[in-house]
């Protein structure tokens, strides 16, 4: 592998491929990538069909496998394959993939579910102690049965690869290589990793089944795990296990069945120890309507897959970009008093509404000169506006004549004093937003 590049990166690479395939390419194209592979490389059919299935699977594969696979993925998305392997791959590994052929060695290194731990502790209200060895936990993780479920992360980003958005963890890979490290030298310290067992994955009727007489915990045929706290460890953990696989020590393990909402408001609990961002505090424990309000919007509509919770750099409300969670969650809370789901939604088909027509008419502008229309810090101002007009009952294609796009140039000292430009997002001051919200309201 190249000098800057790790097998962690390439996995990571190729779940973002496997997702913008199954998004943009025909079923029949799969055969096709199966057939491939298993004609000329002798690659098993089922290992190839269950990274379609579920992509966690890419910790299974052998590097030339994964080299293989990722080739035949950039192939039929258009992408050129030279450029990709070369990015990769040194020039002896290329050579050497193209004559591989699969020999079945890591049966004995597989680990499946069910799987029963012994001195389990009941904790109360559904969350069991038990732990598992390193060794299993690099494992586990290399076989797809721990996974990264952004709805309950304590943090998470939106990447754009390939033209595609896609959530993943926050990661810092200085703090993975130091686990990884002192995990080989058997120096790491031990520290609770928390795992939830997602509700329905299970083949069976119970993802957990625990047995009080015994004091064993059945993990069943199918589960997967949701890696709620400890994500770097778990990833320090499977980079030395693929490294050695007889890395020394066990984690303590808290391991639950609870839903995404449940496990939410876990996450505010721990936040009391090690605080969230104020935005994904925000976005956990939606206390109010202005959540329901955002989950509409990152579903659907102009800001579909722009909203993160992770940056507080500057961006615009569309396009390329991403427009924090908390700016949305601030600004809506602001201009509406909600008081039931349904106001919700229907404020959120407002909102969508206006931006069609915003998008639609000033939307050439996104980038030019005038770009200040589209700043994240105006969002309320465009709330505000769009409120007044509804009272007044008027219609949004009139946004062209009521909005002055010179007025939104770059230049203008309005927008300057008030340090718009800058790139610190949500950072106004509570008087600068209320001269934009009434510089909006005065526009009607």
């Amino acid at each position: 592998m190249q000098i800057n590049k790790t097998r962690e990166q390439l996995e990571t690479e190729i779940k973002s491929l496997i997702q913008l395939f199954a998004s943009t390419v025909k079923k029949e194209e799969v055969e096709l990538v199966v057939e491939h592979l298993n004609g000329k490389h002798g690659i098993k059919k089922t290992s190839i069909y269950s990274l379609f299935n579920n992509s966690n699977n890419v910790g299974k594969l052998t590097g030339e496998e994964l080299a293989l696979f990722g080739q035949q993925l950039v192939i039929k998305l258009g992408i050129d394959q030279n450029e990709w392997m070369n990015d990769w791959f040194t020039e002896r590994e290329r050579k050497e993939y193209e004559s591989y052929q699969f020999v079945d060695v890591q049966s004995m290194d597989e680990i499946d579910f069910p799987i029963m731990r012994h001195n389990v502790v009941d904790l109360g209200d559904g969350y069991y102690s038990t732990s598992l060895t390193k060794q299993e936990l690099g494992r586990l993780y290399k076989y797809g049965k721990l996974n990264y479920n952004p709805n309950v992360q304590r943090g998470m980003k939106k990447v754009l690869r390939y033209g595609k958005v896609t959530e993943e963890p926050i990661v810092i890979q200085k703090k993975v290589n130091e686990i990884r490290n002192l995990t080989l030298k058997n120096k790491l310290r031990p520290s609770t990793v928390i795992l939830n067992a997602k509700q329905f994955s299970s083949e069976e009727e119970s993802e957990l089944v625990f047995d009080k007489d015994k004091n064993t915990l059945t993990i069943t045929e199918g589960t997967i795990l949701d890696i709620v706290d400890g994500m770097h460890r778990t990833l320090g953990t499977y980079s030395a296990y693929i490294r050695d696989k007889e890395i020394q020590g066990s984690f303590p393990i808290i391991i639950s069945n609870k839903s995404d909402e449940e496990i939410k408001r876990y996450q505010l609990d721990l936040n009391k120890h090690t605080p969230l961002t104020k935005g994904r505090a925000n976005e956990l424990k939606e206390e109010n309507y202005a959540s329901e309000v955002i989950n509409v919007l990152k579903s659907k509509g102009e800001l579909k897959d722009r909203v993160t919770t992770s940056t507080d750099t500057k961006h615009a409300l569309k396009g390329n970009e991403f427009i924090p969670y908390n700016t949305l969650y601030n600004a809506i809370s602001s201009v509406f008093k909600i008081n039931t789901r349904l106001e919700a939604r229907k404020i959120a088909e407002e909102i969508n509404e206006y931006l069609v027509y915003l998008f639609g008419i000033f939307g050439k502008h996104e980038n030019d000169e005038y770009k200040v229309l589209f700043d994240a810090d105006i969002f309320e101002g465009h709330l505000a506006l769009m409120k007044k007009m509804n009272e007044k009952e008027m219609k949004y294609d009139e946004l062209e004549k009521i909005i002055d796009i010179n007025e939104f140039h770059i230049d203008n000292d309005r927008w300057n004093e008030y340090k718009l430009l800058n790139k610190n997002i949500g950072k106004l001051s509570k008087k600068d937003r209320n001269s934009i919200v009434k510089y909006f309201e005065s526009l009607v």
